[in-house]
């Protein structure tokens, strides 16, 4: 069929339209009244017609059930719809049942469409036991286990003002009541549950509750939610349900078809936009009223330039013949104007007005005013139409018009029928599939560029998007990084609760996401801004809506570091070290903070200072520790919900060069002042306290660089000082002087000045590691000759009668002419490589070692099933048949000092005065030899019940049980733990033992050299005066009248022994003989090679050659002549000496 046809077709066919669409004027009319329901109906039945639609609850007072989202934590209120809190999509419900079953009556489940949460209750264990508060009245927890709630006990006609609650038992059910506007909920017996849905609420104030109350719970209706009037913003966002510059298409049904004019509503997306109109022609009254809520709004969208244009309702009509229709325009932008500016006489048919009804979803859309041109009009142009007011008609409808049943239908409007359904889209419930939540812990909060959600040094709790350097800093070793992100819903069980995060170090820095999550990213977001708080700025910090966001979780190791992010020194660190501060720069690391040569300005160019810091008091009388809280406030319930979770802790510290502190001067300088002016070198307090803050952990040296920042003291306890970050000044190298020197940088400078915190590397103690000097490189076990350093005499068993005690091995010092085979002694770390270790080194001092490498256990062998000796099934391996493996350990004759052999007594009628003669010399205690054995931490001196046991016959169950029996024995007869003589040692820890010694240098600074005349030492045993490291007072090996003896611990000071005021021996070392450990091979004599297996020791090279084993004492243990160059002999474990054909002998280790 051609056009021309078409349309002649249907111009006959809309002669019979005339009616409905007069072509004379008078016979136009103004439209009917605005079809606005502002009155919200009960929703009759729940069937096929009313299923899928929103409806709200609302209570006997008419107050409207709503679910109230602050920062993605809800709660459930009732208000009106007058209330200005009123949000209407959080009052539509989506309503499913589940139908009758077994009796039991009909269970419904609401949705909620502004929120996307289900009604749905967290009860706690607590409260759903029988001893739960019964009647106790609280408010609900969304997102939990409860669900399900008895409300009308028929479909077919839904009943009113009926409560609602659910089962959380068979006979326990919680229900809702309004409470004032506020919703809460409490557990009841099902049978003490009052219900009388003829009766108003009448308990709306539980803090006057009344005992004649007719109903336990709030009675709810479903309603039909009564129509608005959509502003723009609701109709762009449809709701929230998208960004307001998406654009909205409406859909019709039925829509246009079979014409080439298109639905202007739905052909493309429209952004509605504000007019600012909100009267209208009340067509009742014959006047001007003003809309309650909404207003006009135009319809606009971008033509192909981009540019804006406006719809109307033009004054042209569809068709040219026959019954006419008015058409839609767009009245776009001119060369000199734009649209908006263009709408002139017509702006209000330009105006469209948007009715929605939320339960049903459905719009019916106005337009403000038309204008028709009636065939009696005798005009020559349309201008003398559209600026008449006569020909001008009010309040027309948006309107389908057939113009051939089921063929073609236009788009015109109508001065009542709208003649078409159009819904906005924004009916029905899906849960939001895009809700997430994450769950407790801390973490980083990254957004899409990489940067932080941090307050970096600078900022000082204020909180901004921090772009980190991974080479230079690591977020793992800084709180204000980190993020302490708790579920507002402890109970989520669906992961959709919003999460409260409180920055780590500044705790006043909080704010609340609810997150979302799309399938395709591994991004989350939130689609309102958060708002963090933070301390000391009146404004918020905004996380912006939609920014795409990820929170990574903190390592396991950081979240339970409670020192992180400060520089922490030991007591004992701080006793015993003095400290440099390296500074950070990337082109120079040898630059450190010193006192400038000229003046007592400090710089950072040339030479090294060592300064001594101290902690800051924090109280007058050292009630206090040093260390204080800082940080998120950690709770019980906190650690509960994350694990390992600790509370950071802090130090403030004062810095001091040769007891003046740290001072800046009126140039902003850091100086150390010759004289101490106003300061007090003994009281810290007059001294400024800094705290080492880290800035930088340099990723390839793993090295870690601290701010120096000054602090405040809060002083309003003077036995509880607090310190906090000043705000005025940290240090800072400056670069625009010659001399780097170091000044009082303002905090708020971005750039920061970081120093990594060392101690200063002049030893205290002799550590064995020296490959020229001992001649066995790193840390392992090391056979040595200890020399004094004037007499040049040796270390040996002591062989001198007059001060042998039967056959107690006392140590004992001979020049070389008298010192046997023995005088090399095998030196072993007990506690080296770990506390303070590396600053003093702990050994264990042996000989005579018989090591025992353990043997292997053997499965029971027998085809049944296996039990242990208490009838438990086990294993073959663990059946009373098998044999057990037995633990290798080393034995041998260890070094100790007899004090607690001396001064403890097993039997409670020995006096604690009472010294034991036989360990002693005079007043002296001693050192000896005692037979012994070590198990990894542990040294357990053999009693005697062990001495001549074979290895393999001595367990560690064994040593342990007969240690215990001893104690008991002890115990029982009034021995007190203090004078009990314990055979167990444990090694581990910076304390002193009575079993380890340590090499205390004598001159320190000379020390450094690795020359042996300079690390000359004292043997060091237990101190007196508190102090593990470096004591005043201490027990040193020393001379007393011939007699090897150590000094009283109570008398001698280190400052004399150093100097030679007081009589301790001062001894070097000389290298022992070779020894082999494993497999390593040892040359003996050209050609011959030595090695050393599990019992055995293998020559090569050596056939016809006489060898010759002993021990090393010097007994002889085998003697052959050897027949191959491969040869293998057994001998028992512990050193050896292997002499070939008479040349010296060579020690190995013998496993």
């Amino acid at each position: 069929m051609n056009k021309k046809f078409s349309t002649l077709l249907a111009g006959a066919a809309l002669v019979a339209a005339v009616s409905a669409n007069a072509q004379n004027l008078a016979d136009v009319k103004d439209g009917v009244a605005l079809d606005i329901n502002k009155s919200a109906q009960a929703l009759p039945t729940y069937d096929k017609d009313t299923k899928g639609g929103l409806y709200q609850l609302r209570d006997a007072n008419d107050q409207i059930l709503m679910m109230k989202e602050v920062n993605g934590e809800y709660s459930l209120v009732a208000m009106s719809a007058n209330d200005k809190d009123f949000v209407l999509k959080n009052t539509l419900w989506c309503v499913t049942t589940q139908p009758y079953s077994q009796g039991q009556a009909v269970k419904f489940d609401f949705m909620n469409k502004g929120t996307g949460m289900m009604l749905d209750i967290a009860m706690g264990d607590d409260l759903k036991s029988a001893d739960g508060k019964k009647g106790y009245w609280w408010k609900p927890i969304i997102g939990g286990e409860i669900s399900g709630w008895a409300f009308s006990s028929v479909l077919n006609k839904l009943e009113k003002n009926v409560p609602l609650y659910s089962h959380f038992s068979t006979d326990s059910v919680i229900g809702l009541l309004n409470d004032n506007g506020t919703i809460k909920v409490a557990k009841y017996a099902l049978n003490d549950v009052k219900v009388d849905p003829t009766a108003a609420t009448d308990v709306t104030d539980l803090s006057n509750l009344s005992t004649e109350a007719k109903n336990t719970f709030s009675g709810f209706t479903l309603y039909q939610a009564e129509d608005i009037v959509l502003d723009a913003d609701q109709l762009n966002k449809i709701f929230d349900l998208q960004d307001a510059d998406a654009g909205v298409k409406l859909n019709f049904s039925p829509d246009v078809k079979g014409t080439s004019l298109k639905n202007p509503f739905n052909e493309k997306e429209f952004i509605a936009e504000s007019t600012g109109d909100n009267k209208y022609y009340d067509v009742n009254a014959s006047s001007t009223a003003t809309l309650t809520n909404g207003e006009w709004l135009y319809v606009t969208r971008k033509n192909d330039d981009n540019k804006d244009t406006y719809l109307k309702v033009d004054t042209a009509y569809t068709n040219e013949t026959g019954a006419k229709f008015l058409a839609y325009g767009w009245t776009g932008p001119s060369k000199t104007q734009e649209a908006i500016d263009r709408l002139g006489d017509l702006q209000d048919q330009h105006k469209f007005l948007f009715v929605y009804s939320p339960s049903k979803d459905e719009l019916k859309i106005y337009v403000k005013k038309i204008t028709w041109r009636g065939d009696d009009d005798k005009v020559k142009y349309w201008k003398e139409i559209y600026q008449k007011t006569d020909n001008q008609r009010n309040n027309w409808r948006v309107s389908l018009q057939d113009l051939i049943k089921d063929e073609t239908r236009i788009l015109t409007v109508d001065y009542s029928k709208q003649n078409t359904t159009i819904k906005l889209g924004y009916g029905g419930c899906e849960a939001d599939q895009s809700k997430t939540s994450v769950k407790d812990g801390v973490y980083y909060i990254m957004n899409k560029k990489g940067e932080y959600l941090a307050s970096p040094i600078y900022e000082n709790g204020v909180i901004r998007w921090t772009t980190v350097n991974a080479d230079e800093q690591n977020v793992a070793h800084m709180p204000a990084y980190q993020w302490v992100v708790l579920k507002t819903n402890a109970k989520d069980q669906n992961n959709l609760s919003s999460v409260t995060a409180t920055n780590r170090e500044f705790e006043d820095a909080k704010g609340t996401f609810s997150l979302y999550k799309n399938a395709d990213t591994e991004y989350v977001y939130t689609k309102s801004n958060v708002e963090l708080t933070q301390d000391g700025v009146s404004s918020k910090f905004t996380v912006a809506a939609k920014s795409d966001l990820r929170f990574l979780e903190v390592p396991a190791e950081a979240v339970s570091d409670s020192l992180l992010g400060y520089k922490n020194l030991t007591n004992d660190e701080l006793k015993v070290n003095k400290y440099t501060f390296n500074y950070w720069h990337p082109y120079a690391t040898d630059k450190y903070i010193a006192k400038s040569s000229k003046d007592s300005t400090l710089t950072v160019n040339v030479g090294v200072s060592a300064f001594n810091v101290d902690t800051a008091k924090r109280s007058a009388n050292s009630s206090v520790y040093a260390v204080e809280k800082f940080g998120f406030k950690v709770e019980k319930e906190h650690q509960d919900r994350i694990k390992g979770l600790k509370q950071l802790y802090r130090t403030a510290y004062v810095v001091k060069l040769n007891g003046i502190g740290l001072a800046i001067n009126k140039e902003d300088k850091f100086n150390v002042p010759t004289h101490n002016d106003y300061r007090t070198t003994g009281e810290n307090e007059e001294v400024t306290p800094f705290f080492f803050k880290e800035n930088n952990e340099i990723k390839e040296t793993g090295k870690c660089y601290y701010a120096i920042l000054s602090t405040e003291k809060d002083t309003k306890d003077v036995n509880d000082v607090h310190y906090s970050i000043s705000d005025d000044n940290k240090a800072g190298v400056s670069d625009y002087d010659g001399s780097a020197t170091l000044k009082s940088q303002v905090l708020k400078e971005s750039r920061t000045s970081a120093f990594a915190i060392e101690p200063d590397e002049t030893p205290l103690y002799r550590r064995f590691n020296s490959l020229e000097l001992e001649g066995n490189e790193g840390d392992k076990a090391d056979t040595l000759r200890f020399i004094e350093k004037y007499r040049k005499e040796y270390l040996q068993v002591e062989n001198n009668k007059n001060f042998m005690n039967g056959d107690i091995d006392f140590l004992g010092i001979y020049t070389p002419d008298k010192t046997e085979d023995g005088l090399s002694f095998i030196v072993d770390t007990a506690w080296v490589n770990r506390g303070a270790g590396n600053i003093k080194p702990q050994y264990l001092i042996s000989i005579d070692r018989n090591d025992f490498e353990g043997t292997p256990g053997v499965a029971c062998t027998y085809t049944h099933n296996h039990y242990d000796n208490e009838g438990n099934k086990v294993d073959a391996a663990h059946c009373s048949h098998a044999t057990p493996a037995i633990p290798g350990f080393e034995r041998g004759k260890y070094l100790i000092n007899f004090h607690d052999f001396a001064l403890k007594h097993d039997k409670a009628n020995t006096s604690d005065a009472k010294k034991d003669a036989a360990y002693m010399w005079k007043k002296y205690d001693r050192a000896g030899f005692v037979e012994a054995v070590r198990v990894a931490d542990t040294l357990f001196i053999l009693r005697d019940e062990f001495k001549n046991l074979k290895n393999e016959e001595i367990t560690i169950e064994a040593l342990n049980k007969a240690e215990e029996a001893a104690w008991a024995a002890a115990k029982k007869a009034g021995v007190s733990k203090d004078n009990f003589v314990s055979y167990k040692y444990v090694l581990s820890g910076d304390n002193h033992k009575y079993v380890t010694w340590s090499m205390r240098f004598v001159n320190r600074n000379a020390a450094a050299n690795e020359v042996e005349a300079d690390r000359s030492f004292l043997f060091e045993s237990m101190q007196a005066d508190g102090l593990d490291i470096a004591p005043t007072k201490a027990a040193w090996l020393k001379m007393q009248n011939g007699c090897l003896v150590l000094s009283d611990k109570d008398d001698s000071k280190f400052d004399e022994t150093a100097t030679g005021g007081d009589d301790a021996l001062i001894f070097n070392v000389e290298q022992g003989d070779d020894i082999a450990t494993d497999n390593e091979t040892i040359d003996a004599v050209e050609g011959v090679s030595i090695t050393t297996d599990n019992g055995t020791v293998t020559i090569q090279g050596a056939a016809g050659k006489s060898v010759v084993i002993s021990n090393i004492l010097g007994k002889v243990v085998a003697e052959t002549v050897l027949t191959s160059d491969n040869a293998t002999i057994a001998v028992p474990a512990g050193i050896v000496a292997v002499a070939v054909d008479g040349e010296e002998a060579v020690k190995v280790v013998v496993k």
